[in-house]
């Protein structure tokens, strides 16, 4: 009897081996439901998972594997692979929201992206938020801290961020430094403020430091500013500092203001620098109304010859379609040759928005 029993305990031992399968084994999660080589992000968790994966292929930097499982856990091998397409192996491109984020009750204080290096894969925000965004840094501050050669910022909105930079080079609510080869497109920080704690810093509305990166169809409503006298601070509405950059059919609509020694404010940007080659700002303009001044370019260094108009605020929500200072904003943004009708101008009274496609038909949602 005994024998009976402990024969019939062994076969269900044995059953339930086989059912749980290999020992340690875990079901994987596939993060690209639909198969466009982003990592889809819907937590505040996630989005602060990619600083352990700064180049956007979905596998986490070395030593990174148990921060990045905090977002990410048991991320499939081979998760970007596309299912429809036989015999092919695809890296993932980067990330993507899939939904508005608040970040102040899990980051009430964010660690920027990019602490070790630069982020330098797609980050798609699909029209989507993200509010909630503090962050007080001694080093280049924003929700990125920098951006690295090809990476690719587009469709993401900044609601009411507050930046406070005391040392480094730059600050602003999407990013603190932009490096050459970077684009930014169709996104926008509106509300907040952006504060310099620190010399020879550069704080902007959107960007604190562009240093050849591309910005274009992007906008800034954020108030920037100095926390008393300081010196050598570079200050702007949309970007702090431009070096040998671009800057295309963007603008800002926000206060700009501080004081002390060799302080430069500007509606748009605070210093244009053609050092290493043209700094470039088309059709892109500023508030003067609300930036309190009478420039859109603070100063131009080392060769800039960059100029940017200042329209008041009755001028710049006047046009309600792409005619008169909006004439060219009509922009090819992915590269097809194809205009892609970015902007929404309202009634007049009315600034102009970026149209949000959240389903990603083609045609706008709002």
């Amino acid at each position: 009897m005994g024998g009976a029993l402990l024969a019939l305990l062994a076969g269900l031992l044995l059953l339930l081996a086989l059912m749980a399968g290999p020992a340690g084994a875990q079901t994987t999660v596939d993060y690209d439901t639909d198969n466009d080589r982003l990592i889809e992000i819907d937590t505040p968790a996630k989005l602060n998972a990619i600083t352990n994966d700064l180049d956007g292929d979905g596998v986490a930097a070395l030593g990174r594997q148990v921060d990045y499982d905090l977002g990410f856990p048991n991320a499939a091998s081979g998760q970007c692979d596309d299912p429809a397409t036989t015999g092919t192996t695809e890296t993932c491109a980067g990330y993507e929201l899939t939904t508005d984020l608040d970040l102040s009750t899990d980051f009430p204080a964010w660690t920027p992206i990019g602490t070790t290096a630069g982020y330098s894969a797609i980050f798609d925000g699909n029209g989507y938020t993200i509010s909630g965004l503090t962050v007080s840094a001694a080093s280049d501050a924003g929700l990125f801290e920098q951006l690295d050669a090809n990476a690719v910022i587009r469709n993401v909105g900044l609601l009411n961020p507050s930046i406070t930079i005391t040392d480094g080079a730059g600050g602003g609510p999407l990013v603190g430094w932009v490096n050459p080869n970077v684009l930014i497109s169709s996104s926008y920080a509106l509300g907040g403020r952006v504060t310099v704690g620190g010399a020879d810093v550069a704080g902007g509305g959107l960007v604190g430091y562009n240093s050849g990166g591309v910005i274009q169809a992007s906008y800034a409503r954020v108030a920037v500013g100095t926390d008393g006298s300081q010196a050598g601070a570079d200050l702007g509405g949309l970007v702090g500092f431009s070096a040998s950059s671009w800057i295309y059919a963007s603008y800002a609509a926000g206060a700009v203001a501080g004081s002390g020694t060799g302080v430069n404010l500007g509606g748009l940007v605070g210093v244009s620098d053609g050092n290493a080659g043209a700094d470039v700002i088309e059709d892109s303009y500023c508030d003067t109304t609300a930036a309190g001044l009478t420039a859109c370019i603070g100063a131009n260094e080392r060769g800039s010859t960059a100029a940017a108009p200042g329209y008041t605020r009755r001028q710049l929500q006047r046009p309600t379609a792409y005619e008169g200072l909006y004439r060219d904003w009509n922009r090819d943004l992915d590269a097809d040759d194809n205009p892609d009708d970015p902007w929404d101008f309202g009634e007049r009274r009315n600034y102009p928005l970026l149209k949000v496609d959240k389903d990603g038909d083609g045609t706008a949602t709002c």
